[in-house]
């Protein structure tokens, strides 16, 4: 999942967060982001101008193939991503599983 992670975010310069390509790698996998209810994330990210922004989303397996709202929580693994917005407006991007 990684390798594919970083093929997305490899060092390169965002005009944006690229959250949503993210999320279609970890779903490629049977996995997706979670909030705090076990439901799919879903929101936005805010900061990361005058510093590194880092966010943790749980994570969760796809119990039910046929309904994506059934999530089994993943206990030893998390999303991180941290992102900093520098003075040109384009962010820099860091994300991984661990």
């Amino acid at each position: 999942i990684n390798n594919e992670i970083h093929k997305i975010t490899k060092p390169t310069y965002f005009k944006e967060i690229p959250l949503s390509d993210v999320f279609q790698c970890l779903n490629h996998f049977g996995i997706v982001a979670l909030q705090e209810d076990q439901t799919e994330w879903s929101g936005f990210l805010t900061g990361g101008v005058k510093k590194t922004e880092q966010v943790y989303f749980d994570l969760g397996w796809v119990e039910d193939k046929d309904s994506d709202k059934r999530y089994a929580v993943i206990k030893n693994a998390a999303l991180a991503l941290s992102y900093f917005k520098m003075p040109s407006g384009k962010y820099e991007i860091i994300s991984y599983v661990s």
